[in-house]
């Protein structure tokens, strides 16, 4: 009878442990993401900084696109094979890096930069953009 309440009581905390390791867990990756996103924003900034006498000049130019990759580095070609996908789920929209709101992601999600040569800023999608 003992022994039936010792894995009685076993399992009820297992059961409370399971679901608060999996948000620790998202949580971590959620941190991940975002660091990833930041080191991206940075790799934008170092690039037009150092384009910036070629680019800058053109009147209406098209705003340049750049895509997140998984070494943290950003690609204004075609890197879908290499491009960063979302590890966790965010659900916070307050993410902000550089002045610039990310939004919400899911896992799975990549990550597209747009710098605007007219305003000077770096505009952050993440996903579908919602």
């Amino acid at each position: 009878m003992e022994m039936l309440i010792v894995v009685a009581i076993i399992a009820i905390l297992i059961a409370i442990a399971i679901p608060t390791f999996a948000s620790s867990l998202n949580k971590a990756r959620v941190a991940t993401d975002e660091a990833n996103i930041r080191a991206g924003y940075a790799s934008v900034m170092a690039d037009v900084l150092t384009n910036e006498g070629e680019n800058s000049g053109e009147a209406g130019q098209t705003p340049k696109k750049y895509t997140l990759k998984v070494d943290g580095s950003v690609d204004s070609g075609d890197a879908a094979a290499a491009a960063y996908e979302c590890k966790g789920n965010n659900t916070n929209a307050a993410v902000k890096v550089g002045g610039a709101d990310v939004g919400v992601w899911q896992k799975g999600d990549g990550v597209e930069y747009s710098y605007d040569y007219a305003t000077g800023k770096v505009t952050i999608t993440v996903g579908d953009g919602k």
